[in-house]
């Protein structure tokens, strides 16, 4: 007796392979979308540990650090972060005991803090440091408001406005001083960090060199958009978030989430946004220790609204 031996055709099995290509091309983007929402929780939960460590720094000598400590007015603000003052309440004592505040950042004697890596200041939505032999990355940096003076009102910015924000350069700002309410106060968003090259990696993380000088925010950010055409000449090699014991990686409000940053460094003014990995937005840290996630279609004056420390603007949630 003949016993035919069962076997797939060449039909059932293309169909078989065809279903199983169909269910990962369907669990793919949800496995990764899962993948995203865990890292987004982490950076939400990095951004409330800064945001208590600054209260608790705030506990200890009631003001709150300066987002450029030592501030001497150099473009390159070669300065300690806000970070770095803050490492005790982060359960860093040892990197912090291990910096020497009297020298700049830059010196040699800082260089084994500045390349050591602290997991609660990167975004593992961003997690890769185009220079690691430059210094440790960061993801985190503070806000200065939403005027373009870069860190402080030395010449030729002595007649503008000066920073509005709760950080920036020497800044010793106190609670009393955050009329607007602290729940309305951006206090640290996010940055993707600057890739440190000339060649156009994202539009959101490079910095083009501006030569204009404008004078209001809407002027700059006018001028920032206007450079269509990329040019290697207009794209500074600055790695924005490295290391993180500088002080010059800040956040201003000058233009919505995600878009271009621009530097007028002639003249110390300046447009840099936060940035994220996130779809759609950034998350803030918010004076009272909340985190909101903002996104990028949030209303321009709502925006700059947040960035303000005693602006008097009436900010409805509804509208970010």
């Amino acid at each position: 007796m003949n016993h035919r031996r069962s076997a797939f055709t060449l039909i059932e099995l293309l169909v078989v392979i065809a279903i199983i290509s169909v269910l990962i091309a369907l669990l793919l983007p949800a496995v990764q979308s899962a993948r995203e929402a865990a890292r987004r929780i982490q950076c939400v939960n990095n951004e409330k540990q800064i945001g208590l460590a600054l209260h608790n720094y705030n506990d200890a000598f009631q003001v709150l650090p300066a987002a450029e400590m030592g501030f001497l007015g150099l473009a390159n603000g070669a300065n300690f972060s806000a970070l770095s003052q803050i490492l005790p309440y982060l359960e860093q004592p040892a990197l912090f005991n291990s910096l020497n505040y009297s020298l700049f950042d830059v010196d040699p004697s800082n260089t084994t803090v500045a390349v050591t890596s602290v997991s609660g200041f990167i975004c593992p939505s961003d997690n890769y440091n185009p220079s690691p032999t430059v210094g440790a990355q960061t993801n985190y940096m503070a806000d200065m408001g939403s005027g373009i003076v870069w860190q402080g009102t030395l010449p030729p910015n002595t007649n503008l406005p000066a920073p509005n924000g709760v950080f920036y350069g020497n800044s010793a700002t106190r609670f009393a001083e955050i009329t607007d309410g602290l729940s309305n106060t951006g206090f640290f968003s996010e940055r993707i960090v600057g890739d440190g090259t000339t060649g156009l990696i994202s539009p959101i993380a490079d910095v083009f060199f501006d030569h204009g000088a404008p004078l209001t925010p809407d002027d700059a950010l006018t001028q920032c958009w206007a450079i269509n055409i990329y040019d290697p000449a207009n794209q500074l090699p600055m790695i924005m978030g490295v290391p993180w014991i500088d002080g010059q990686h800040i956040t201003l409000h000058v233009s919505p989430p995600d878009t271009r940053s621009c530097g007028f460094f002639i003249v110390n003014r300046a447009v840099m946004p936060p940035s994220s990995r996130h779809p759609g937005g950034v998350n803030l840290l918010s004076g009272d220790g909340s985190v909101k996630f903002i996104k990028d279609s949030v209303n321009l004056q709502t925006w700059r609204a947040l960035g303000t420390r005693n602006g008097g603007e009436i900010i409805s949630a509804d509208s970010y």
